[in-house]
This record gives structure tokens, C-alpha cells and sequence, in this order.
């Protein structure tokens, strides 16, 4: 066509040269830079994505349905400085501790109320520790809530927690715990309604697709800048990363960084890396299960994986390789612990000789953890290195945690929490790790003695807690990979976002204009 091609064309048809439509598309760029670089306004609402609907039934333990709402509709009694590790005043105000440790004093806000408009009083902070206690939450800090014996409720803004001992993780409970509201349990259970204090109330759901929340202008802390928040399913890693490419959602969690390159130019996007390196990464072997009940077997797999890979390949460098579950801001770290493994697949070998090792092994993972199948892969692939083929086996996120309590798993891939709390937080209450009925049935007796030592404060303790993590290393029932910070993915016009010590996101002050 002599050069003439149909796009031109079709443009000097409409009278727009081509000089014209490169100088359209670059203005429209330059516009969003320019919005880009300015303060945030008020307004606007904001569309989280997410791989996961949320999950009523996770609402009281660290979850991908927590990380997102559970500062959207609720609050905590107290908020971490996250660098100190310090307690911050929250729903309490203040707080007197006895002298012997034998109780907390919590001296509550006046001016807290639920989205019902009911005042958020004592009695509020009494259910919510008995809810936390109790079996059907399945929390993680239930051993923390147990160990508050009593709730005095003196007057409707003083609370009284009583212990039979010092409880040294008490303030990592007070952090975790979403106040909920006692007249709408029901309704909470069912995932059809969800009533807090917090800065966002429920306001509509479509299952497995949806939920919309609005502003609560009654909320103490002053209404939020944001109109609402939508919170958008989108069910495939790499479909939801395109969404915010396409405008369709404006924040991801939880984002696998090795899939971020597309998001590099920093006056478009916006990545986020946290201050918080809450998440571990392991393999869990399920010690029920005869292919694995040999702790050897078990070591031999944590010889085989290559840490440094999954740290470099799946989360580009954000993680640190790590045997042990403990952030390196945790006083159980220890650089010696963490580097305990390493890659040898020849020793991996001669421990699976020894032990009359398995050739087959299946391996299970949530497909809402936009990690888990790259670190499956790599997992599979070292596995075959030393004679062991891996089968996949990717199961729905909702299904996961039932799967993983059902006993029919060998190994999967996971997530926990915890290792940069008060390490009785991790040892008591993690699934993966807490003495009885954790994830992978182990059970001993110098492991329920190991973790009793922790709940002990005094010069004792670090000796303890070595002891402990040495029994990991030895059992490694949990197979720990990479210790990583969390990261959060959006257009550069979204600001303001902040999140606590368990990685709830907090959108109070974000904006999206």
C-alpha cells in the first residue's frame, strides 16, 4: 500500500494524524503522572482485589479475610509501634499493669460505637476475649485468651483482665483481637452481615464475586477519606495483577513480587513493601502420614529445597532464606538457626537411603496464595534432584484449612504468621506449631514442656527458647523456607495506606483521588 497502512487511514478519516494519536495517548499518560504526584483528595471509592471471597469462618484467626477487612469494620484495644514493638493506645486509652502481672487494667474510650450506633462498652471487651478463647473460633491467639482467667467490668469503660500467671504475649492479643459485636453473631457466622467499630460498614455481598462497604462518619477516629471500599474477586494471580493495569481494581495484597515488573514505572504505580516480616513461608509434613513419619525423611526434604532460589525467584530478593520461623527483629532469632539448612542434595540423599525414603510424595497448596505455586514448583523440582517425584495437588483457598485439618494430606505449601511476635505467640497458637492439634499431628511431651517454658518470663527464657527452636530444626515437622514482608500493589494515586503487626490493612487515611 505504498506505505499507507489501514490504521492511518482510518485516522485521517477521523482527521487525527499519527503525531496526533501518540501525542493523545502521552498526554492521557502525562495526565495520570501529574494526578499521580499530587496529595490525595478526599472521595472516591476504593476496589480492593483479592484471589479469596472472604471467609466468615476465618474472621477470628490471621487469614486473607482479616488482612482485608478486619480494620475496615472492626478495631483492636491497642495498636504496635511497628519498629519499637511497643503497645500504642487504640479502643484503650491507657492501661495499668499490677505488679505481680496478675492483671491488666484497660481504660476504654468513651466515644467508640458500633455501626448500630450501640457504645462500645467493658462488657464488648469481655465477649470478644471469650470468642477468641473459645474452640469454634480456631484462632491463633487462642492460648492467649485462655490465659485471661477473668473480664471485671467494674464500670462500662473500664475492663479488668485477670491471669493466673504472667502472661508475657498478652499484648499481641490485644492487637489481634477484632472487638466484634455480640447482638450480630449470628449474622457474622453466616457471612451476612458484618458489624464493627471501625471506619467502614457493611453495606452489601455477592458471594464469591463482591462485598461493598461505606463509610462510617461516626467512627472516633474521624471519618475516612475514602467514600467506601469494594472488595473484587478475581480468582487467577495473573488476571488480577492485570486489573490494576486496566483500572479495575486499585489495590492487591499480598502481591507476588517476582510478577511486579510490569508495575516499574514508579509515577504510574505504586509498590509497597512492608515493615513487617510476618510471613514464613514453609512445607508441612504430615507426620500421620507413613511416607513422611520419619523424621529424616523430613530433614532430607529440607536439605533438598533450595532456599536461596524461592527467596531470589519468587519474592525477587524481598525474602530472606530462613530454616528457622523467626524474623530477625524476634529475640528467638538466631542467624546460626536460620541458616541451619542448605541446600545438599548429597546429604539429602543418604538420609532418605537411611530411612528406606519415599519415591513419591504429593504436595498441596491454596490457590489463593499467589506465592504458593511458584515455591510448589521449585519444591518438585528438588525434590526430582534427589529421586523423589512430586505430585501437585492446588485446592481452592476456602477448602485449604478443612483439607489441612481433615489428616489426608502429606505435604503442602504454607504461610504462617507470628515469628516476629512474642515467640509464645507463634509456639502456642500457630496452627503449624501449637502442641496439640497443630497442622501436621505432631505431638511429644518435650514439646508441650518445651513451649510451657516459654510462657515463663525471667532469666530462663532465652535458654528456653533456644532449646525450642533446636527442636524444630531436629523434627522439622515444619519445613520453613523464606521469611518475607508483605507487598502491596496499586496505581501511584492511591496513598495513605498503613496496616498493623499482623498485616491488616488499614485504609482509614487512604485515598484514591
Amino acid at each position: 500500500m505504498n506505505g499507507v497502512t489501514r490504521r492511518s487511514v482510518l485516522l485521517g478519516a477521523l482527521g487525527i494524524g499519527a503525531a496526533g494519536a501518540l501525542s493523545g495517548c502521552t498526554s492521557a499518560v502525562q495526565r495520570a503522572r501529574d494526578a499521580n504526584a499530587a496529595p490525595g483528595g478526599a472521595g472516591g471509592t476504593l476496589v480492593l482485589g483479592s484471589l479469596a471471597d472472604i471467609d466468615p469462618k476465618s474472621i477470628y484467626s490471621q487469614s486473607v479475610t482479616t488482612m482485608a477487612i478486619g480494620l475496615l469494620v472492626w478495631d483492636t484495644l491497642i495498636r504496635y509501634d511497628r519498629s519499637a514493638r511497643t503497645p500504642r493506645p487504640a479502643v484503650a486509652r491507657s492501661w495499668d499493669a499490677a505488679p505481680d502481672g496478675r492483671s491488666l487494667t484497660l481504660h476504654l474510650r468513651d466515644d467508640v460505637r458500633f455501626h448500630t450506633g450501640r457504645p462500645l462498652t467493658s462488657k464488648d471487651v469481655a465477649y470478644a476475649v471469650s470468642v477468641y478463647a473459645s474452640d469454634a473460633a480456631g484462632s491463633q491467639l487462642q492460648s492467649a485468651a485462655k490465659a485471661v482467667t477473668a473480664v471485671d467490668t467494674p464500670d462500662p469503660h473500664t475492663a479488668v483482665l485477670r491471669f493466673a500467671a504472667t502472661v508475657p504475649n498478652v499484648f499481641d492479643l490485644l492487637e489481634f483481637m477484632l472487638l466484634v459485636d455480640s447482638e450480630s453473631a449470628a449474622e457474622l457466622r453466616a457471612g451476612t452481615s458484618f458489624v464493627g467499630t471501625g471506619p467502614f460498614r457493611f453495606d452489601g455481598r455477592e458471594v464469591a464475586a463482591s462485598a461493598r462497604f461505606r463509610r462510617f462518619d461516626g467512627y472516633w477516629r474521624g471519618p475516612a477519606r475514602l467514600d467506601g471500599v469494594t472488595l473484587r474477586v478475581v480468582r487467577d494471580a495473573g488476571a488480577l495483577l492485570t486489573s490494576i493495569r486496566a483500572g479495575q481494581s486499585d489495590l492487591v495484597l499480598d502481591a507476588a513480587p517476582r510478577a511486579l515488573r510490569q508495575f516499574r514505572d514508579r509515577s504510574l504505580y505504586r509498590i509497597t513493601t512492608g515493615d513487617v516480616h510476618d510471613a514464613a513461608y514453609y512445607v508441612g509434613a504430615n507426620v500421620a502420614a507413613p511416607a513422611v513419619a520419619d523424621k529424616r525423611v523430613r530433614q532430607a526434604i529440607s536439605y533438598a529445597v533450595d532456599r536461596d532460589r524461592i527467596a531470589a525467584e519468587v519474592f525477587a530478593g524481598a525474602a530472606v532464606a530462613s530454616a528457622s520461623p523467626w524474623a530477625a527483629s524476634s529475640p528467638g532469632y538466631d542467624g546460626a538457626a536460620a541458616s541451619h539448612y542448605r541446600k545438599d542434595p548429597g546429604r539429602a540423599r543418604a538420609l532418605l537411603a537411611e530411612a528406606g525414603g519415599p519415591r513419591r510424595l504429593a504436595l498441596s497448596y491454596p490457590t489463593g496464595l499467589a506465592a504458593a505455586p511458584a515455591i510448589a514448583a521449585i519444591v518438585q523440582n528438588d525434590l526430582a534432584e534427589v529421586g523423589v517425584t512430586v505430585e501437585l495437588d492446588p485446592r481452592e483457598q476456602a477448602s485449604f484449612s478443612p483439607f489441612l485439618k481433615s489428616g489426608k494430606h502429606e505435604l503442602w505449601v504454607g504461610p504462617h504468621g507470628f515469628g516476629q511476635s512474642d515467640p509464645l505467640t507463634l509456639a502456642a497458637g500457630a496452627a503449624p506449631f501449637k502442641p496439640k492439634g497443630n497442622l501436621s499431628g505432631f505431638s511429644a511431651p518435650e514439646y508441650t514442656a518445651l513451649v510451657a517454658r516459654l510462657a515463663e518470663e525471667g532469666p530462663g527464657r532465652p535458654a528456653a527458647l533456644r532449646e525450642y527452636t533446636d527442636y524444630l530444626l531436629d523434627q522439622q515437622f515444619i519445613i520453613d523456607l523464606v521469611v518475607s514482608p508483605a507487598t502491596y500493589v496499586s496505581p501511584a494515586r492511591v496513598k495513605g495506606l498503613d496496616w498493623n503487626l499482623y498485616k491488616y490493612i488499614d485504609l482509614h487515611g487512604a485515598t484514591v483521588r
